[in-house]
């Protein structure tokens, strides 16, 4: 007759119970770091390839076609990975591919440096990914503890990154359940190790928060009007994005995408120069054209950043789409206020970016949380009509069983 298995002692009840905090406070604050110093060299690169000062045309063209050889070249060594996926291959760390997410990172790494209309999240997260995976090597003793590492080490990044915690716990699934306890303490260890090296080092708060245009007493239901236009931006990018998307899996010859994508990007960052970058540190340029009265160009110019986005992410310019569709957003939203002088200008251009982000980004919750952080000034009103009105188009036109990070049909790689 078989001997019952001990009973666990206390001391081991409590490791079991301190570990998973333990994880999540030392891999995020690492992830956090991590996360800003690869954020500054992204930055640096940029300023250094494009410098300070405006450039031609011409410079803009030839600038980005170098950006797209040098993804050609990187594309021979191993597909890159999309944000979506990177954050769902934080479920299985121990099946990635380091080849692939080297790849991903210097992929991601270039398309922001040259001027792509994305955030850098995707290059970020690579880096991340890396490093977590060495410290996985170093201590994990199951998969358990890797799958734990590599979680922590993804809110950590993102929740530096976005200024939000709640954000980045929420981010996977669209929930904050219990669960995600630990995804949430690692993204406030990595937003306060993010703050704190960009402050104290770089001299600087990290990620520029949201500005808005200056409050006005406006009429409450002409929110009406800049949520449903957020909306149908949002709902633009989805479908064509989706479709994009499938294009490009069953096209032979991914590289030729890259090609005529580059160039087509190329041609219109050198029309429309706004159209380069995240868009993020260019939001007071959208407030001082609405007060300019430039409604006109604000519709030319939330079009031609949708379309960028779309043109980058298509042709394989790896990185996150949440910040340029922040701008989408607030550059429609300003539209709507120059067209509507009784309403709030405040108002109009935070419920169209709520909107824009909530249907666009495909999570409501997270889109709600890291708003509500980043953007300067925040008013519930505009905030919960841009939200609540993406949440209904999300659940009137798209399929509840969409996800923004399915589990995929097979495994991954092996790690290489």
């Amino acid at each position: 007759m078989t001997d019952a298995a001990p009973k666990p002692t206390a001391w081991t009840r409590l490791r079991a119970r301190v570990r998973p905090v333990l994880t999540a406070v030392g891999m995020g604050g690492f992830a956090g770091l991590i996360t800003i110093l690869t954020f500054q060299g992204m930055m640096w690169l940029q300023h250094v390839i494009w410098g300070t000062t405006p450039v031609g045309p011409l410079r803009i063209v030839l600038t980005i076609l170098s950006g797209g050889a040098l993804l050609l070249v990187l594309a021979r060594f191993s597909p890159a990975e999309t944000v979506d996926e990177l954050i769902r291959d934080t479920r299985h760390p121990w099946l990635q591919s380091r080849r692939t997410i080297t790849v991903t990172a210097l992929v991601a790494i270039v398309s922001v440096a040259f001027g792509g209309a994305i955030g850098p999240e995707a290059g970020l997260l690579a880096v991340v990914a890396q490093c977590s995976a060495i410290v996985s090597r170093l201590i994990a003793r199951d998969e358990a503890q890797a799958r734990a590492i590599s979680e922590a080490s993804a809110a950590g990044s993102l929740g530096g990154l976005y200024g939000s915690p709640p954000a980045a716990a929420a981010l996977e699934g669209d929930l904050l359940a219990p669960s995600k306890l630990a995804a949430f303490i690692a993204g406030v260890s990595g937003f306060f190790v993010f703050i704190f090296v960009a402050r104290n080092i770089f001299g600087g708060e990290g990620v520029t928060r949201v500005p808005l245009p200056e409050a006005t007493d406006g009429v409450a239901w002409l929110l009406l009007v800049p949520v449903i236009v957020g909306a149908v931006f949002g709902a633009a990018f989805r479908v064509l994005h989706g479709r994009l998307e499938s294009f490009a899996a069953a096209v032979r010859r991914p590289w030729l995408l890259t090609v005529i994508g580059t160039a087509l990007f190329a041609a219109l960052a050198a029309l429309l120069p706004l159209v380069r970058f995240s868009g993020h540190h260019d939001l007071a340029v959208v407030n001082d054209l609405y007060s300019a009265g430039e409604g006109s160009f604000l519709w030319v110019l939330a079009l031609a950043k949708l379309t960028a986005l779309l043109i980058c992410l298509g042709a394989g310019w790896r990185g996150g789409e949440i910040f340029p569709l922040i701008f989408i957003g607030a550059a429609a939203g300003a539209a709507c206020a120059v067209l509507l002088p009784e309403a709030d200008p405040a108002a109009a251009v935070l419920a169209a970016m709520a909107a824009t982000v909530t249907v666009g980004w495909r999570r409501p919750l997270a889109a709600f949380l890291l708003l509500i952080l980043v953007v300067e000034g925040v008013t519930v009103l505009p905030l919960l009509a841009g939200v609540g009105g993406g949440l209904i188009v999300d659940r009137l036109f798209f399929s509840a069983a969409e996800s923004p990070d399915p589990e995929p049909e097979s495994a991954p790689t092996v790690t290489q």
